[in-house]
């Protein structure tokens, strides 16, 4: 017996247990049977070199090389077209572009002496005499695909974040490529050099090194997502979420113990017995096809009910809640069953429920402070042939900062508090509110605006330190129509006069901001038909969809261009244009103030 003929023999052994391991345990699909084509041509290839080993009489070799020469012709083609596969790649002209250079490669090779001329006699069998084609059909149709297909595996691993599927994709390229470098060094290399061998050629029997590669990328990494039943199923019953899998008469196949404790199968329930969810799941659609979708186990409790509000605050339902998702797989190659994984979302529903409570306090409590903010912000104005408020109020949320408030004196004069504390919410509405009782205490003091609104700030500044407020303190006097004023760091207001306006000039610093803001007092005699406007920032710090801020001067010159209109016409009109801006959603509080001679 010619002892080289093991080489080949030992190769086919391992190419031909690895073949039978993957059909054995994988269900069809294309990826799979790709494989299984190419590890069929390399057995092939792998008997056709124990043949040729093995001194056979007369003109049998030549038969024998022309005839098997599609083993070795189509296996670079097949292993091309199983790496574009198995990555989900779209190379199709190229798929069939091999195709095609194949099937020409074998037909001349079967029936011309391009490729094959003959056989030669060495000391370890049969060698193929090589034709004048010989060298570019195994350069360029088998090594040109098996290297293409190996740099497909390897880029494709680098842009994959799974890190099984770069483990396992690596592993095959790098032993294709070591099998190729190898089959050329010892095969196609001296034939460039030298037409004869001097030593066996290797290139059928190297193909074990990617057998076996492929074989440890199978049986460690998971190669080709191989659904090895009892590998699946270990892993399922070790994991925190219910595993349920059923096939397609709706027959139990498998459960965890985490299914089994989450619907409280009962003692019993095996695997073949008919398994209906709808009788563990309250709602659990019977036909329907879904995703997700969360049910009540009805084992734990039938009480349905949410809490009513008379109950116990953290009290909750005693139901055991279940997140159930959903996907129709194969079986062994069998389609029709389905993996039901079940996760137990009960603490989320009841943590759901406790924020529902608290949030639907909180609604109440707000709805308190808005009743208490509209009592303390002044929304009856005082009546008076000689001058008329408009007004308007509008929070960002239920409650805000922003304050207006009008105090009529026994002497007939006015003393107005317009500002806008910083932020919104619940906070800044407590601001505003403090503010407001302060300035009633202010009101009794003094005359001076300027003075008052340092009174303000020093009862205040040791109170609040998280916000800061930007104010106008008016005085107006109807029987001499004289306003005083002073600014608490805000922006100046609009003095409307004969269908021009123009800005109440005036500075002064912010309260609460720091110790002892500087405060200064301002008069401005007023005439029949002038109009003071005040408004809050609120107005034109609004941003439009793409983000950006309509801005104070656009802001003016859009009022500018409504001072012709009446007082009440105006004022819509400019929440109308800010709320356009906007897209009807405003970013901060709203308040205007406008005060009209007569």
């Amino acid at each position: 017996m010619n002892p080289y003929v093991l080489i080949p023999f030992a190769a086919l052994m391992i190419n031909g247990s690895l073949f039978a391991y993957v059909s054995a345990l994988k269900g069809k699909s294309r990826t799979v049977n790709l494989y299984l084509r190419f590890s069929f041509l390399l057995s092939i290839w792998h008997i056709a070199l124990i043949l040729y080993w093995s001194f056979l009489p007369g003109n049998w070799p030549e038969i024998i090389f022309k005839a098997s020469s599609f083993a070795w012709i189509f296996i670079g083609c097949l292993f091309f077209e199983f790496a574009v596969q198995f990555t989900g790649s779209s190379y199709r002209f190229l798929i069939y572009f091999f195709r095609g250079l194949s099937l020409v490669s074998f037909i001349i090779s079967l029936s011309t002496d391009l490729v094959i001329s003959g056989s030669t006699r060495a000391y370890w069998g049969d060698v193929i005499a090589t034709g004048p084609l010989y060298l570019y059909v195994s350069t360029i149709v088998i090594g040109v695909p098996t290297l293409t297909g190996s740099m497909i595996l390897i880029v494709k691993s680098f842009s994959s974040s799974n890190s099984f599927f770069k483990k396992q994709s690596r592993l095959v390229a790098y032993g294709t490529i070591v099998t190729f470098v190898f089959s050329f060094l010892t095969t196609l290399l001296p034939r460039f050099i030298n037409s004869s061998l001097t030593f066996p050629p290797m290139s059928g029997s190297a193909a074990v090194i990617q057998s076996i590669c492929i074989f440890i990328a199978i049986h460690k990494y998971g190669f080709m997502d191989l659904k090895l039943e009892h590998i699946a199923l270990r892993l399922y019953s070790e994991i925190r979420e219910g595993v349920v899998l059923l096939s397609s008469k709706g027959t139990l196949l498998f459960s965890n113990l985490s299914a089994q404790k989450m619907l409280n199968l009962p003692e019993g329930f095996n695997m073949g017995m008919k398994l209906d969810l709808g009788q563990y799941l309250d709602g659990f659609p019977s036909d329907s096809y879904f995703e997700r979708k969360e049910f009540t186990n009805l084992r734990v409790s039938s009480e349905r009910n949410l809490v009513g509000p008379q109950e116990d605050f953290f009290h909750v339902p005693e139901n055991k809640y279940l997140e159930v998702s959903s996907s129709p797989i194969p079986l062994s190659g069998k389609n029709g069953g389905k993996v039901y994984i079940l996760r137990d979302i009960t603490e989320k529903k009841e943590s759901l429920e406790k924020i529902r409570k608290l949030l639907y306090r909180l609604d109440l409590d707000l709805d308190l402070a808005r009743d208490i903010q509209e009592m303390i912000t002044t929304r009856d104005f005082p009546d008076s042939p000689d001058y008329k408020i408009h007004s308007h109020f509008q929070p960002y949320v239920k409650v805000g900062g922003d304050i207006l408030n009008v105090r009529k004196e026994k002497d007939d004069s006015l003393h107005i508090l317009f500002g806008d504390v910083s932020g919104h919410g619940i906070s800044a509405a407590m601001v505003a509110a403090m503010t407001s009782i302060a300035f009633g205490a202010a009101t009794g003091r003094s005359a001076l605006t300027d003075q008052n609104l340092l009174f303000m700030h020093h009862l205040l500044k040791d109170t609040i330190t998280l916000h800061f407020l930007s104010s106008v303190y008016m005085r107006y006097v109807p029987s001499a129509k004289k306003l005083e004023y002073s600014y608490g760091g805000h922006h100046p207001g609009l003095l409307i006069r004969n269908g021009e306006c123009s800005f109440i000039e005036g500075s002064g610093g912010i309260l609460f901001a720091i110790a002892s803001p500087k405060i200064q007092r301002y008069e401005l005699n007023l005439l029949k038909g002038d109009r003071i406007l005040f408004y809050s920032d609120g107005l034109f710090e609004v941003r439009n969809s793409e983000g950006n801020i309509l801005g104070r001067h656009q802001f003016l010159d859009a009022v500018k261009s409504l001072v012709s209109e009446d007082t009440g016409s105006m004022i819509r009109s400019i929440l109308s244009y800010s709320s356009s801006y906007g897209g009807g959603e405003m970013s901060d509080d709203v308040t205007i103030f406008c005060l009209e001679v007569f």
